[in-house]
């Protein structure tokens, strides 16, 4: 090979090699220096309204008292990211009702509300059939603040 040759080479793979920007990471890290032994602290931060909803949860558990009831199961499966995103749907449209997610293996089970009467749970449903057509009540332990 001349040296023509890898003079070409050369620049063909300094045109190929991947360059970096000095901005800081997306999750905001703080950098290591490379001379200590300091882990990496990763900054979290969390909308005003997420935080203020996380408080108000907390506060609703730590207050709560448990009540023999009734709950609308209305998913069941295998997959814990379909749970999840039932899930959030749940939180995000039916806001004033209570959204649990439980696991009993192999299946993840996602339910709403806490209804001490089967009537009143029956009716809700009654009202959702469209949204959720496969839904139907179980007995359960529900909150009641």
């Amino acid at each position: 090979m001349s040296l023509l040759q890898v003079l070409a080479a050369q620049e063909r793979w300094e045109a190929l090699r991947p360059m970096y920007s000095f901005s800081p990471p997306v999750t905001a890290e703080k950098p290591i220096d490379t001379f200590s032994l300091v882990p990496i602290q990763v900054i979290w931060e969390v909308s005003p309204a997420l935080r203020n909803l996380y408080d108000k949860v907390l506060q609703n558990f730590r207050t709560a008292t448990t009540l023999p009831g009734y709950r609308i199961q209305v998913l069941v499966t295998l997959s814990r990211s379909v749970a999840d995103s039932m899930r959030f749907s749940l939180l995000e449209n039916f806001p004033d009702q209570g959204v649990y997610m439980f696991y009993e293996a192999p299946a993840y089970k996602v339910r709403i509300g806490d209804f001490l009467d089967r009537r009143e749970a029956e009716s809700w449903i009654e009202r959702h059939k469209k949204i959720f057509p496969d839904a139907f009540v179980v007995p359960d332990k529900v909150l009641r603040l």
